[in-house]
């Protein structure tokens, strides 16, 4: 298992732009991607579930990935939301 820490910047927080870039990549990997905030789990493949996190500039996200290819996938996600913070 691996995980980050990344600080979302980006003024509008995660809407439903950078939320669908993260759902659409996290289904191209067979491990399991999870977003952590305040304790609340979401699948990081689900839209939807990526939304109800309700992620505001200035919030901290945590990415976990566990499976076969978890460190593509942590990279993957950390890239995305690293060009969001860009928007």
């Amino acid at each position: 298992m691996v995980s980050k820490t990344v600080k979302v910047n980006n003024s509008l927080g995660i809407h439903l732009r950078p939320a669908g870039k993260l759902a659409d990549a996290g289904m191209k990997f067979s491990c399991t991607i999870q977003l952590v905030r305040n304790e609340k789990v979401v699948n990081g493949k689900s839209l939807l579930s990526i939304l109800s996190l309700g992620i505001k500039k200035g919030y901290e996200v945590q990415i976990q990935c566990d499976g076969k290819d978890e460190q593509e996938a942590l990279d993957t996600f950390v890239r995305i939301l690293e060009e969001n913070e860009a928007q």
